[in-house]
């Protein structure tokens, strides 16, 4: 079935790819031999008639304005250009053709047709890589230049989806990241990780950069909400609306320049700008719905209580009141379906964005915000809010020798949930009691049959409030023609407040011996800067150009917080009154970061030909020692444009466009956390005397230093038929040495681990590949397909003294860092009807860690995704499919007790083991934690191989479908309708909620309709 599910995918895939290559050829030949035509064809000066003026005004897709786009009368040299308000103005024969270009856009050819006004709308380009610019941080480089690997996506993919976090806006769209969802709840987390696990122990999340600002992403998450939302994303605190690029850093020449923090990655986040002309408004209102996509086939009422009664029959033990009250005490013919109950509500979605633009020849301005609410699939009125807002300055002096850039993004989140995932009660036995009496109350149960209520759950409170502004200034001057001087600065600030409260009317009353009402605080204050003073150098002779940056960084992180819990209150009234609290026990929390670097980059580029891209950066970090902390690092990328040659320009006339590009280089990894390498004390809970006294946390260690993370890549990439079909393959290699751990010490030196070097290997190394193409585009319809595929391996090569270490059950040289030790299953014993296991040792007994074998990994053979966009006239349809090729975790095994055990169960068990020869993968039914079947089966759930199957998935990711009104809802307007969806469907064997994430029971993403208008005037 394995087998049959992945060459599935493989024909799917190859099917796609094979008709956009038909269709794509087909189409462009035919546009190729047209163009020539126009471009080549002599004037025809003496059969035209009288020339007249012929004006117009030239806007991007989103109806702005744009200055300076070449207007030219094809086949003559005679042109101009639009002005600030996007205007032009021009003497043409009424059967001439006008030729727009810009770059950035595509060229558009339009014929004037005895008519004196031609307006034109310019799309963005796709094709033509020359006028694209991508940013590599502290400078941008032509996509046909650059010699680093950066992948991208700009604000018209983000607008196609209807999420509110940059990482969920990037999956399935870009090669070398993998991206996962880890909870359907609103404000939840998301997992990142870019070309594979570098390290052993140490942080592997990426560098995320907004606007040259680096997010202190390790302390602006939740610590109380992780039962609910897994503690947040720091990436939930970015206004989505003003984003207008997200570029991914992977290999050595992109992010080596930012040096110990680049070893996992780089994220830059690019806010957008305003535009010369003038002011336009924008507004975007959206709603929608969402529900869970997919849910368990769980047993019903008359199949849970044959299964009770047969584990009962199975085990040789009576039903006692003690064991089966849900048998005895319950009603075994009522139904409740806890999955309806729970978490099958309807979710909403509001969201409204407006935008202010404009600007003449010297400033342009931007500013935006938003309100977003979306609510949940629970039961109680929960919601998450979102209020955000951001501004873009931009100015030049007269001469354009001076400018100044300001940014600011602020967010304002506001989660008010429950405190815990309901999702993880799907599995209450279908006859449990209903959740209220009659009169209302929590329902906890018969005498004797008591139960824990998750209705109980929706009494308590948690709410987080988090507050984030990022804000950047950049100064820059031209001293010369050659030389600018540049300082960029930036401040951010976090805020987080939680509260979780727990009072009586929450609590089992069969638990008030042990479990009193509570409250816990929480609030947590960060703040940086960060200032990088830059000189830029330029110089140009004949064919060479040279181009220096020089630089440096000085950055600063200050956090405090306090958590308090409370207890003891008189009254439930009164539980976030601290002052009401009997008892309270509080911890503090200060850390600080300093950071300095020195970097630089030489680019050398031979007649756009030859390319040579040095970085280097040397780093200090306050979390090493002294005498450890600093540390060089730096990198090399070189491209050759072969396409350029003349020799390949006259062979290969359908090759449009040719680069061999490779790098190598070293950053590093500071993950560490502030002052690991001090020894620390903290004050006892608990008083002796009245003094309270402290006792030691942490050991002495200075010695330890900087992680290094080698990168070696190669690559090329092809352009076909005037770029309109585009290829590209890159290969790495990333190995990672002197792993920065917390290695664990024996119990008796009376500390868990101290911090250190590790000298161990890690490798990650895969293939990229990325396919870009026009496939038809002519003056009414145009078809794009945008599709991606990566490969990866991650490898432990080295672990000197693995077998005596610590880590000896965990990890194995030659595998994957993911790798689950476990034991090998060989099935359900026909005979007995209990799982059994692979005897390594021979010894008749299967125990740990003898019989444990290597034979499951958990990181993804490949994933990827493929796009297609469709364009006819005013009417645009995207559709995007993810791919995923994974192992998860068995769904079986989820609720977490043994088919027969007061727990409600997937239907398939019903496949178990009934009497010998039966020939089955459910052993037999046992409701007893001291049977042999049961400890097989916890074997299998804690120790067995089998606890994991294939979670491989095809999912439609994004569906859009967007039309243009031809004439706006207001006057000088541009409407335009829409409907999107997310998540809609996914194909897949795995048979639990959702294949994308299966470590635990939480909720799935879920399925999201909206619908919106979007109107700029």
């Amino acid at each position: 079935m394995k087998n049959t599910f992945i060459n599935k995918i493989r024909l799917l895939l190859i099917g796609i790819l094979l008709i956009s290559l038909t269709l794509l050829t087909y189409n462009a030949w035919g546009m190729s031999t047209r163009l020539n035509y126009i471009l080549n064809s002599p004037p025809l000066e003496g059969l035209r008639e009288k020339q007249h003026q012929v004006r117009g005004v030239v806007t991007d897709s989103n109806g702005v304005p744009i200055p300076g786009v070449h207007v030219l009368i094809s086949g003559t040299q005679t042109g101009t250009f639009t002005d600030n308000n996007g205007t032009y103005n021009i003497s043409a024969h009424p059967t001439d053709v006008l030729i727009f270009s810009y770059v950035g856009f595509d060229i558009i050819e339009e014929a004037i047709d005895n008519r004196i006004e031609v307006n034109i709308t310019l799309n963005e380009s796709v094709t033509n890589l020359g006028a694209v610019t991508v940013n590599a941080g502290y400078y941008t480089v032509k996509e046909k230049e650059r010699t680093g690997n950066i992948s991208r996506v700009t604000a018209k993919d983000i607008e196609l989806q209807p999420v509110a976090n940059p990482l969920a806006a990037m999956q399935g769209r870009m090669p070398g990241v993998f991206i996962q969802q880890n909870t359907g709840v609103p404000g939840g987390n998301f997992s990142i990780q870019i070309r594979g696990r570098n390290s052993i122990a140490s942080g592997n999340e990426p560098l995320y950069i907004v606007n040259g600002v680096p997010l202190n992403t390790d302390l602006i998450t939740s610590s109380l909400g992780i039962n609910i939302i897994n503690r947040g994303s720091p990436l939930n605190g970015i206004d989505l609306s003003g984003v207008e690029s997200i570029e991914v850093l992977k290999d050595a020449d992109a992010t080596a320049i930012y040096g110990s923090r680049g070893a996992n990655g780089v994220v830059l986040i690019t806010t957008k700008k305003g535009s010369i002309g003038k002011t336009r408004f924008g507004l975007d209102i959206q709603t929608g719905l969402g529900s869970v996509a997919n849910k368990l086939d769980l047993l019903n009422s008359k199949q849970y209580v044959m299964m009770r009664e047969e584990a009962f029959a199975n085990d040789g033990i009576e039903p006692t009141v003690a064991n089966a009250r849900d048998l005895l005490l319950w009603d075994a013919d009522s139904y409740t379906d806890w999955q309806e109950k729970l978490i099958g509500g309807t979710a909403y979605l509001t969201n409204l964005q407006g935008s202010i633009s404009g600007g003449k020849e010297h400033t342009t301005f931007r500013i935006g915000g938003g309100l977003r609410e979306e609510t949940t699939v629970f039961p109680g009125d929960f919601k998450y809010q979102k209020a955000s807002g951001h501004v873009q300055l931009n100015h030049f002096s007269e001469d354009r020798r001076f400018n100044a850039t300001f940014s600011g993004n602020y967010v304002s989140e506001v989660n008010d949930l429950l405190n815990q995932d309901l999702t993880s009660f799907i599995f209450m036995p279908p006859v449990t009691p209903i959740p209220y009496t009659k009169d209302g109350n929590l329902n906890w149960g018969p005498e004797g049959g008591s139960f824990n209520n998750p209705f109980a759950i929706l009494e308590k409170e948690y709410k987080v409030r988090t507050e984030n502004l990022v804000s950047n200034l950049t100064l820059s001057y031209e001293l010369t023609e050659r030389l600018k001087v540049k300082i960029a600065t930036g401040y951010s600030t976090a805020n987080i407040r939680e509260v979780q409260i727990t009072p009586m009317a929450s609590i089992n009353p069969t638990q008030l011996a042990y479990s009193k009402p509570n409250a816990n605080f929480n609030h947590h204050f960060t703040k940086s800067w960060i200032i990088e003073p830059q000189l830029e150098f330029k110089h140009r002779s004949g064919k060479s150009e040279f181009n220096i940056l020089l630089g440096s960084s000085f950055q600063k992180n200050d956090t405090e917080g306090q958590s308090i819990y409370a207890t003891d209150f008189s009254n439930d009234l009164l539980l976030e009154n601290l002052d009401a609290a009997g008892t309270t026990l509080v911890s503090s929390r200060y850390n600080n970061y300093n950071y300095q670097a020195i970097f630089g980059r030489l680019n050398y580029n031979y007649n756009s030909k030859y390319i040579l891209n040095v970085t280097g950066r040397r780093d200090g970090s306050s979390r090493f020692g002294p005498g450890k902390r600093f540390a060089n690092f730096g990198a090399v990328g070189a491209a050759w444009v072969f396409s350029n040659e003349g020799l390949v320009k006259q062979g290969l006339p359908f090759l449009s466009f040719g680069k061999f590009r490779g790098s190598y280089g070293i950053t590093g990894n500071d993950q560490i956390g502030d002052y690991q390498y001090l020894d620390s004390y903290s004050s006892a809970l608990y008083t002796y005397q009245g003094t309270s006294g402290l006792y030691p946390t942490r050991l002495f260690n200075p010695l330890y230093s900087w992680e290094t993370n080698k990168k070696l890549e190669a690559a090329i990439d092809l352009g076909f038929i005037r770029d309109r079909i585009r290829l590209s393959a890159a290969w790495f290699q990333n190995r990672s040495s002197n792993q920065l751990v917390a290695y664990p010490l024996p119990a008796t030196t009376g500390f868990l681990s101290i911090q250190d070097n590790l000298n161990a290997l890690v490798e990650n190394t895969g293939l990229e590949l990325e396919l870009n193409t026009l496939n038809i585009d002519n003056d009414s319809f145009r078809w794009t397909t945008a599709a991606n595929i990566s490969f990866t391996k991650n490898t432990l090569l080295k672990y000197p003294n693995l077998e005596n270490s610590a880590y000896a059950q965990v990890y194995e040289i030659g595998k994957s860092l993911s790798l689950m030790r476990k034991y090998h299953a060989l099935g359900v014993n026909p005979q007995t009807g209990i799982y059994e296991f692979e005897d390594i040792d021979g010894d008749g007994m299967i125990k740990h860690p003898n019989d444990l074998q290597s034979l499951v990994e958990l990181d993804p053979e490949f994933y990827g995704g493929i796009e297609n966009t469709f364009s006819y006239k005013n009417l645009q349809f995207n559709i995007l499919f993810q791919f995923v090729k994974q192992t998860g975790y068995n769904p079986l095994f989820l609720s977490g007790t043994a088919p027969g055990a007061m727990s409600n169960k997937p239907i398939e068990v019903l496949e178990r083991w009934q009497q010998p020869g039966d020939i089955t993968h459910i052993p037999q039914f046992t409701q007893s934690t001291s049977t042999e079947a049961y400890t097989a089966f916890r074997n299998s759930r804690s120790y067995g191989d089998n606890r994991f199957i294939d979670a491989s998935f095809v999912r439609l990711k994004t569906i859009s479908l967007s039309y243009l009104l031809s004439n706006g809802l207001l006057k000088n307007s541009k409407t335009s309708l829409y409907i999107q969806g997310q998540n809609l469907l996914t194909i897949t064997g795995y048979k639990g909620f959702d294949p994308e994430y299966t470590t635990s029971l939480k909720l799935p993403p879920l399925k999201m309709f909206t619908m919106g208008v979007q109107i700029i005037f």
